[in-house]
Formats: C-alpha cells, structure tokens, sequence
C-alpha cells in the first residue's frame, strides 16, 4: 500500500529523501499494521515523501526484523514492532539478528492491552470457570496466536503459568488469520489487542473473560481484568514502537521521534487512540533504549521459568 505523500515537497539535501519503507512483520488486520498505517501516513504528511507499507508476515514477526536489520542505516527503511521484539533472542535459537544491537530505537507509539476471549462455545463464562475445564481436559483447549513468540503466544504462555493448566498453542501468521479461525470455531480462545477483538465481543461474536493490563479496559469496561478474574498476579502490559537498523544517524532519529510526538498530540490521532483503547507513550530514542533493555531483562526468567522456546 502507498500512502499518498503531501502536497508540499522536502528540501533537497534534507531528510528523507526518498520515500519511506515501513515493514511490518504481520498481514494486514493487526495492531502493528494499524500503527504502521497511522504514523506513516502521518509521516507522509509532514515529510512530503509517499511511506509504503510493507507487509512481510512470518515467523512471529522475524522475517521482517531480520530485513530491517541489514537494511542501510539512512532512515528509509524502519520497523513496527511489539514488546516482544526484544526477547526473541531468548526464544529461538540461531537468529539471524540481535533484537537489542542491531537496531536503532526511533519511537514507542502507544501502550495497549489485551483481551482474552474465547469462542461462543466454550463451556466458561468466566476465568474460573476456564481454568477449571481447562484442568479437567489438560490439553483439550488450544489458544491461537499471531506467530510463534508472539505478543499474543507471550500472554497466554503466562496465564498458562500462573493458573497451572495445559494449553494447545496453534501458530498464525498474523491476528487477522487467527481471529477468523476464532470466531469460526476452529480454533476456541487468544489473547488479543482490545482494538481488535472489542467489535467482536460487543456483538457476540467472541466472549471477553479478562483483560491483561493492570487497569480495565474503555471500551470493554465490563470485562474484569484477568487478576480480578482469578487469575492472581496476572499482568501483561504491551506497547508498539518504531525501530530502525542500527547505527541510524542521531539527528534523524531525534527527527523522526519529533514527528511522532507530534503526530500523537494531533486531534484525530488522540481521538482514534480513545476510541480503539490505546494510550499514547512519549519515550526518547534513549528511553526507549532502556525501555528494550528492560523488556529483555523483565523476560530472562520469566522464558526460564516457562522453559519457552520456539524452534
């Protein structure tokens, strides 16, 4: 997809200087294709340079990073990602990158939380309820996600953990595809962005047992969060950002960042972060370095614990 550039044209000399590749590691219909489309289209406007979004789903997002991460360091090249961009290295052996040295920090979008829901089917109306049949047929209930390591596999790996059952895990290539097979029955709970399931839920199409941030959801105010559900010291907090390959020269950086807070302070971005449940997140490229970091360290023993890996 090309977003159309602005009317006005960039300096010569001046960055960018060609149009902008945004890669996001997901089919379109997904948290990361969502953020990519918003900022790059607001990127193009300030920019006067077209910003294609380019989608290279696979391997839970990898494909796309492992692109980014030999692209020339120019800016013109730039990744979408989730906060479980860093801790892949923990989860597959032999990657073909480093998700913490490789990469240039540029931007974090928006916090979000999740949703776990489940098909109309399932025999629980409730956490316990779940966790309850879930000990009953150890195995019997499988959970779909958007690619092996993914944000999604992450969150239920961890509710597995803490509530003691057993799950079935089947792989997707993105949220669109799993969330098909959701509703269609093929496929019986996921945790998901509350952007996308919320529609679903408020027209019966998926039940919402417990949301995975510390607070309730706007616009699922009804669902509990998964702690107050049952699932005791449950908390999986998540957030999108903008990577670029490393070595990125500062003040491009420092440019892209500017365009990005200024962008989340736009009337019709603030109104859609409102509407689709989203926070907006002011970070540096140096605090984002350190919120990556965090994220990689936060992860180390939780991936020990679960004995997580996904090769």
């Amino acid at each position: 997809m090309l977003l159309p550039p602005a009317l006005v044209s960039a300096q010569p000399g001046t960055y960018p200087a060609k149009p902008i590749r945004m890669v996001v590691g997901f089919p379109p219909g997904g948290g990361n294709d969502a953020m990519g489309r918003l900022f790059g289209q607001k990127y193009a406007e300030r920019f006067g340079q077209s910003v294609v979004i380019d989608n290279r789903p696979g391997a839970g997002g990898n494909l796309a990073a492992e692109l980014v991460a030999k692209a020339v360091p120019d800016g013109h090249t730039l990744l979408v990602i989730s906060s479980g961009h860093p801790i892949q290295g923990l989860l597959k052996s032999h990657l073909p990158y480093d998700p913490i040295r490789d990469f240039s920090s540029v931007a974090q979008l928006v916090h979000y939380r999740s949703v776990l829901v489940t098909h109309p089917s399932v025999a629980a109306a409730n956490v316990r309820e779940l966790v309850a049949l879930a000990k009953a047929k150890p195995g019997s209930i499988n959970f779909a996600s958007s690619g092996a390591g993914s944000n999604s596999q992450l969150a239920a790996e961890l509710f597995r953990y803490l509530t003691g059952i057993n799950l079935a895990h089947v792989p997707y290539k993105g949220t669109g595809q799993a969330m098909t097979d959701l509703m269609g029955g093929r496929v019986q709970m996921m945790f998901a962005p509350s952007l996308t399931v919320a529609q679903h839920v408020q027209a019966g199409r998926l039940r919402a047992l417990g949301v995975t941030s510390a607070k309730r959801s706007r616009v699922l105010a009804d669902v509990p969060t998964l702690a107050e559900a049952g699932a005791n010291g449950y908390e999986f907090a998540s957030w999108y950002g903008i990577l670029a390959p490393a070595r990125l020269p500062g003040d491009i950086a420092a440019k892209l960042n500017a365009e990005t807070q200024r962008a989340l302070q736009a009337a019709d971005v603030k109104d859609r972060l409102t509407t689709e449940d989203l926070d907006p997140a002011a970070a540096t490229p140096a605090q984002l370095d350190t919120i990556r970091q965090g994220e990689l360290a936060k992860w180390r023993k939780i991936v020990a614990q679960l004995n997580l890996r996904f090769d």
